[in-house]
């Protein structure tokens, strides 16, 4: 019967953790280049945002207005 019970050890040197960190932060760098400038999208998220936000506020405005002039003249056509 065999024994799987074996020890099995890893050496890592403080080399090999180096090399990785380095490597990792070469990807990283890369992967940072690669992407879109997201100022631009930022920019254009605001503009649009401020938009709606204008439009928003048109909408009650007018919704406020129907409903001043509405209300009224429903009153003088039930009586």
């Amino acid at each position: 019967m065999e024994d799987h019970n074996e020890t099995v050890s890893v050496k890592v040197s403080m080399r090999d953790i180096y090399a990785e960190v380095q490597r990792q932060g070469r990807l990283l760098e890369k992967i940072a280049n690669s992407l879109p400038d997201s100022e631009e999208k930022i920019e254009d998220h605001e503009i649009r945002i401020r938009r709606l936000e204008q439009r928003m506020w048109q909408a009650i405005g007018g919704f406020g207005f129907l409903a001043a002039i509405v209300s009224p003249l429903i009153a003088v056509m039930t009586r």
